[in-house]
This record gives structure tokens, C-alpha cells and sequence, in this order.
């Protein structure tokens, strides 16, 4: 799948959760350890703002990445921050560029949108178990999260307590696709605030 398509795909498809955040909701727990809603949601926006920056060829600043609030309305600040990245998606030959993700380094374009995605399908899951709404993602953009994940390499700077994914959980292998997706990339399935 083209790596801007997956990434588009996979905003579109956790819209409708974040959408129902309320301001009452930002100090509720996440399944992202030590960070609340509140907290998750300011990661989300930042780096929805730092991807768009990236794939714009702007310079990117930490503090656009770390930086951001949530104002009033934070699920108005995601949509707008989500907006921003689908338009930057179609920047011509985005593809042949490389992006630099805080944090992480310089990838190919098309690497880290499909870092970006596989993120963030799991983050539109925290929200959901956050706020208590359904938790259900695409079966084919989780199959496909899957199939990318199972070929990163199995390293601390990615699983574990110092990378961006946590220890593994076993998931049923019969469990449905977005399950056995959390379960991969270090989520409990039964989790809940």
C-alpha cells in the first residue's frame, strides 16, 4: 500500500474517535504509560504537526513536536493538526525525500509515514479505551500495520521501556486484527481507564 495512502487512511479512520474527546476527558488515564489523555492527545497533535512539517521540507524544530497544546477544543486542535498532514501528503515527490522524525533520526518519506501509521493506529485505540468508546479499527489497515511491524527489528530503541513501543502482549492468534495489533506493539487488549 502506498505509504501515503496508509497514513491517510489511518487519520480518516480514527477521526470519529478523537472527535468525541471532551475537555472532561483530558485527565482520564491512557493505556500510554504515565500519560493521560490530556497528555497522549498533545503527542498526537505535535507530531501530526511535526510529520507535516517534515513532509513540507520545513525545518522541525523539537518544540513543534513536543510543544503542543490543546486550547478549548482539544478535538477541534487534533482535527486541525490531522487536516495539516492530509494536505501535506500530496506534496509532490514527497516519496524520493527523506523526512527527519524527532527523536528517531532521518528515514525515507515513505518509511516514516508508515512509522507515523502503524503510531498511530494504536494512539486512535488508547483514545478510544480512554473515553470508553469502541475500539474497533479497519482489519485491513491492522493487517497491513502488522505485516510492516513484524519486519522492524527487534531492538530496545523500539521495544521496551526506552522505545516507543512497549514489551510485547500475547493476544489469541484468532483474536481480531486490531487486538492482535495492540497486543504487538505492546498494549493490553482488556485495558481499560
Amino acid at each position: 500500500m502506498d505509504p501515503r495512502e496508509f497514513d491517510r487512511r489511518v487519520i480518516d479512520n480514527i477521526d470519529h474517535i478523537v472527535a468525541a474527546v471532551t475537555p472532561a476527558h483530558l485527565a482520564l488515564p491512557s493505556p500510554c504509560t504515565d500519560w493521560s489523555l490530556g497528555d497522549l492527545l498533545r503527542h498526537m497533535v505535535g507530531h501530526h504537526r511535526g510529520f507535516t512539517a517534515a513532509a513540507l521540507g520545513e525545518p522541525t524544530d523539537p518544540e513543534v513536536w513536543d510543544g503542543a497544546t490543546l486550547g478549548d477544543s482539544p478535538a477541534g486542535t487534533y482535527r486541525e493538526a490531522a487536516q495539516g498532514l492530509r494536505t501535506a501528503l500530496d506534496t509532490p515527490e514527497l516519496l524520493s525525500r527523506r523526512m527527519e522524525v524527532f527523536g528517531f533520526g532521518m528515514f525515507s518519506a515513505g518509511d516514516a509515514l508508515r512509522m507515523h501509521a502503524v503510531d498511530f493506529l494504536g494512539h486512535g485505540w488508547d483514545v478510544a479505551r480512554s473515553i470508553g468508546v469502541d475500539d474497533r479499527l479497519d482489519d485491513d489497515l491492522c493487517l497491513h500495520a502488522l505485516e510492516l511491524g513484524s519486519k522492524w527489528p527487534d531492538v530496545p530503541a523500539i521495544w521496551g521501556p526506552k522505545g516507543p513501543f512497549r514489551e510485547r502482549v500475547a493476544v489469541a492468534a484468532d483474536a481480531p486484527p486490531y487486538q492482535r495489533l495492540m497486543g504487538f506493539l505492546g498494549r493490553d487488549p482488556s485495558w481499560s481507564a
